[in-house]
């Protein structure tokens, strides 16, 4: 008998439970994320709420404990910022006599517009919140952003509830006040305070829950009436306009306690962003989810499906030159005339087709498949085609590749330049023979004949006088005078320098500080550089022509075999790059820690030997080296 006669209030605790419980129930441990923005991709901005186990705003996450889960992958994120962006409240009043109904002297409407008021007082005068008030009639204040403002509006608004007649006016107008966004990061919620619906504005709920939706408004509902209505279908649309809209839904009596307003609304105030690395490389709909891992405690967010268009990029030359020539300059001395120019520059231009335009990592030129020109920071646009090699007219083949902060690589159409070397202008030798006739040149021949023998019969005269001359000497000349052969000794004269004509040019920098020059021979030789000019800067040597400047084709060079720099000292330094064959300085192996260069060091890749030559060195004073015994 006890249990039956307990049981109505059991039920009743029950209901009561059932209508505060999921209002406030919907936010704890719960993470919610929305979709990510892509339009500085590869890097991806989320934004996310965190709410704990007491239904507040967790505020405490550090940067390691979230984890962004993406198509199955978990990445950490790069950055992570805690906002107060705010919140933009708009209440809706579906003013009726329901809400006019009074309890213990007050009707339902001041009840819920004093909790409104307390919750307003706890707010700072530097809120970022702005508040909205919506009666049947349309709007009574409209963003205000000082509480005590709003306060104020609450306290002037006194309907006449008795002779109202509930609609769909006021949620109408709340929706699209909520929908105006002067910040797009505020939390745009309506709180809905009405009676029940009828059955006829049903359909007309239905289109404004799916504006909601689409503006992204959270609608907050409170329903007043009598308890019954929790268990009452009547009351299903309005749940789920909560429950779909990321909103709560409350029925309130006017006999019970509302629930607290800032479980309700500070959490709204506040919002994490979080920006991570995409791995997405393909266009498609791809999940996404947040794990956030705070202790003992691990949340995890529902998916959510995004879609990325993305694509790669498509680079192209701009205005490529179909041929390019190189005239000789005119100077007084045609023998000092040289062929210019000796760079062509070249331009691409990269389209990005997915609209996601994005930064590169590198850009790089090739001519008939060899590495001419990198780019590994801005402006990847541009490249200069070192052509001061090509002294002959023929045909090459540009292209050009790129990497973008992606990670998509590709490749620029392949394209053909013809490349004309003028005739070198004649001196005033040259125009002679060139004005010379069939008749004229035989005639010159048999003069130069002529002369060679005329030549030739004196030189033979003059020696002949001197050797009768140096006989007679020979008989007068004293013992003592004479030189004497100092044995076991022979003089090294040093070798003549080159002239500015042999020296290797740089274009634009004039004479080489220094060079390498090929001393190997026979089929070791073929195909390779005989002179290397070297200048300011690194120089890598190697037969892989994309890793490679100075290329040398021989089987036992390396992709990247060595490199060549000048230091801060103006010194050469040679250092190996993990060569098979390894690097030889004057016979002694080369380290990847480097070496010095003097001049006439000799240097060997592999099997393959340079000399190194520095221009105007000084030369060594005469030496004098003691014959080996050849007993």
């Amino acid at each position: 008998m006890l249990f039956w006669s307990l049981l109505p209030i059991v039920l009743l605790a029950a209901l009561l439970f059932a209508a505060v419980t999921p209002a406030q129930a919907i936010f704890i441990n719960n993470i919610e994320i929305s979709k990510p923005d892509i339009s500085n991709y590869p890097n991806l901005t989320l934004q996310f709420r965190v709410i704990n186990n007491d239904g507040s705003f967790e505020k405490n996450l550090e940067l390691n404990s979230v984890h962004v889960i993406e198509n199955g992958q978990v990445i950490t994120p790069d950055s992570l910022d805690l906002l107060e962006p705010g919140l933009r409240l708009v209440v809706a009043v579906n003013e009726g006599p329901t809400l006019a109904n009074r309890y213990a002297g007050v009707s339902r409407l001041d009840q819920l517009k004093n909790a409104l008021t307390q919750w307003a007082e706890t707010k700072t005068i530097t809120t970022m919140d702005d508040f909205s008030l919506v009666g049947n009639a349309g709007a009574v204040a409209s963003n205000l952003t000082s509480p005590a403002d709003w306060i104020d509006a609450l306290t002037a608004y006194q309907p006449d509830l008795r002779q109202a007649t509930p609609g769909l006016n006021s949620l109408s107008a709340a929706v699209d006040l909520a929908s105006v966004s002067t910040d797009s990061k505020k939390t745009a919620a309506v709180l809905y305070i009405t009676p029940m619906p009828t059955e006829d504005q049903n359909a007309g709920l239905e289109d404004l829950i799916s504006q909601a939706k689409l503006s992204g408004v959270r609608l907050i509902v409170w329903l007043a009436g009598p308890q019954s209505y929790t268990a009452d279908t009547a009351a299903d649309i309005l749940r789920r306009a909560a429950i779909e809209t990321g909103g709560e839904f409350y029925v309130f009596t006017g006999q019970d306690v509302l629930p607290d307003l800032s479980l309700t609304f500070d959490p709204l105030t506040y919002l994490y962003t979080a920006t991570y690395h995409s791995r997405i490389k393909s266009a498609g709909d791809y999940s996404l989810s947040l794990r956030i891992n705070q202790g003992e405690t691990l949340l995890e967010s529902d998916n959510l499906t995004f879609t990325l268009d993305v694509a790669a990029p498509n680079p192209f030359f701009v205005s490529p030159p179909a041929q390019v020539e190189r005239t000789w300059t005119e100077t007084k001395r045609k023998k000092d005339s040289v062929l210019t120019p000796d760079t062509i520059p070249l331009q691409i231009m990269v389209e990005f087709p997915d609209g996601l335009k994005r930064d590169l990592v590198y850009s790089r030129l090739f001519v008939d498949n060899k590495l001419v020109d990198e780019n590994t920071s801005e402006p990847f646009e541009n490249f200069n085609w070192d052509i001061s090699k090509l002294t002959e007219s023929g045909t090459h083949v540009i292209s050009a590749t790129i990497e973008d902060s992606a990670g998509f690589i590709v490749e620029t159409v392949e394209l053909p330049v013809e490349v004309v070397i003028q005739p070198r202008p004649l001196t005033w030798i040259g125009k002679l023979f060139a004005a010379f006739t069939v008749q004229s040149i035989v005639l010159f021949v048999v003069i130069a004949i002529a002369g060679v023998v005329l030549v030739m019969l004196a030189v033979r005269t003059l020696r002949q006088n001197r050797a009768d001359a140096a006989s007679k000497t020979r008989k007068l000349e004293d013992p003592l005078t004479q030189p004497v052969l100092i044995e076991n000794e022979v003089i090294h004269p040093n070798a003549k320098n080159p002239s500015k004509d042999e020296w290797p040019h740089i274009p634009g920098a004039g004479l080489a500080p220094a060079r390498l020059l090929l001393q190997s021979s026979g089929s070791s030789a073929a195909g390779l550089p005989q002179e290397i000019p070297l200048g300011v800067g690194a120089f890598t040597i190697g037969s892989d022509p994309k890793k490679a400047k100075i290329i040398l084709h021989s089987p036992l060079v390396s992709g990247l075999h060595a490199r060549i720099l000048k230091d801060d000292e103006n010194q050469y330094r040679i250092q190996d790059e993990g060569s098979g064959a390894g690097t030889w300085l004057n016979y002694a192996p080369v380290s990847q820690y480097g070496a010095k260069l003097l001049h006439g060091d000799l240097i060997q890749f592999g099997t393959v030997s340079y000399r190194f030559e520095m221009y105007e060195n000084k030369p060594a004073r005469f030496s004098v080296e003691p014959l080996e015994d050849q007993s």
